[in-house]
């Protein structure tokens, strides 16, 4: 959130490394506090499922002979995992088949009606049929190729119909869910899944609404959706339990900002917007992700702001990054951090909010020359070096 200030006229050094010194310009520049939100409080991570997964039972009462199942175990379509004691199944077969036997017999001898005993005779083939498809059930087989993910039982144990001998899941390919972007969500589109310490390419299955789970996230202006998405496991190197991180959640600190805050970077081909803001005294040009609009003036942005950060509002003349800024008029002069110890700017003085500000230019003395007092540090307050603003 923004906490309206009013303008305030600086003091601002251009820092620049061999720019002769300039004379003291004025300038007004409107800045605000911004209110920051960790994007922690929306990292909500998900993880890797299989496309699809099967529990195989009991079918019966009775005890485990066999036991080919093994946990971790990668299985081809068709293979048997499991085979319960086929003792009673076998019995069953052979009186279901001797019935038929008798039946037939009886249509054979023409001693009865035929046409009762033909009925008969079916009947009897549809009961050994149905105790042939008991027998074989006594036989567990995996449905589909895939990866056995538990085994509950062991060989002897005796176990009631409905209780589950093994899991089995196809890993070919792995599915999440993800929040996106409702307005760039498409079924069939691709979207960029971070898993773990790799990126993969997914495709989106469904787009649904926010479950309650991800109620946060609207909080934030971005109209989110809830998309299901699937990759291909070509490699086998993905499993079921990985962690997959959103690149739609904003990872960095969220703030809302007036809208004429924003500029965008013409040197940045894609036009990405920005905002300034004066840290320890300089200009920095941050760049941001715009979320949406959270009113008619002001927007939902994320960036890498800092929590003494103070964001430009509005300038009289343009700022430029690395630019020194002090705002002040009329007491001894304050000296900010200058981005080499050999720049120094002119001494600024505090004031009332409205005094004059001042843009003086800053360079490097002569060789040999001994540094201004106000570019020297003490100890332990060396200044940064490698950039043209201290971050």
């Amino acid at each position: 959130m923004i906490k309206a200030t009013g303008w305030l006229l600086a003091l601002v050094v251009f820092a620049g490394v061999g720019r002769a010194q300039a004379p003291a310009t004025q300038a007004r520049i409107e800045t605000a506090p911004i209110e920051l939100v960790a994007p922690e409080r929306y990292q909500l991570s998900e993880v890797l499922e299989p496309v699809r997964k099967v529990t195989l039972i009991a079918p019966e009462d009775g005890v485990i002979r066999g036991l080919s199942a093994h946990l971790g175990q990668v299985v081809r379509e068709g293979a048997e995992l499991a085979e319960l004691d086929r003792n009673e199944a076998l019995a069953r077969v052979k009186i279901a088949a001797a019935a038929v036997k008798e039946k037939q017999a009886l249509l054979d001898s023409k001693t009865a009606d035929p046409t009762v005993v033909r009925y008969q005779l079916e009947e009897a083939e549809a009961r050994a049929e149905l105790a042939r498809i008991l027998l074989d059930r006594c036989t567990l087989k995996a449905p589909f190729a895939g990866l056995i993910t538990a085994v509950p039982t062991t060989i002897g144990q005796f176990v009631l119909k409905g209780t589950v001998i093994a899991e089995l899941a196809d890993v070919s390919s792995l599915k999440t869910r993800q929040p996106i972007d409702r307005r760039k969500a498409a079924v069939g589109g691709k979207l960029t899944l971070e898993i773990e310490d790799q990126t993969v390419e997914g495709t989106i299955q469904a787009v649904v609404p926010l479950p309650d789970d991800y109620v946060v996230l609207r909080e934030l202006a971005t109209p989110f959706a809830l998309a299901w998405v699937s990759a291909h496991n070509l490699k086998g190197d993905l499993v079921p339990g990985l962690r997959v991180r959103s690149a739609s959640v904003p990872r960095a600190p969220i703030a809302v900002v007036p809208k004429p805050s924003i500029k965008h970077d013409d040197r940045d081909s894609a036009g990405g917007a920005m905002v300034q803001v004066i840290r320890n005294e300089y200009v920095v040009n941050v760049p941001v992700q715009i979320l949406g609009e959270v009113g008619p003036e002001r927007m939902q942005i994320t960036g890498a702001f800092r929590g003494a950060d103070s964001l430009v509002v509005a300038s009289s003349s343009p700022l430029l990054a690395g630019t020194l800024v002090r705002f002040g008029g009329g007491a001894r002069g304050v000296e900010g951090t200058a981005p080499s110890p050999h720049l120094g700017g002119s001494t600024a003085t505090l004031g009332a909010p409205g005094g004059n500000a001042v843009i003086s230019g800053g360079g490097s003395p002569p060789p040999g020359s001994v540094p201004p007092a106000s570019s020297r540090r003490r100890p332990g307050n060396q200044p940064r070096t490698g950039s043209n603003a201290p971050f």
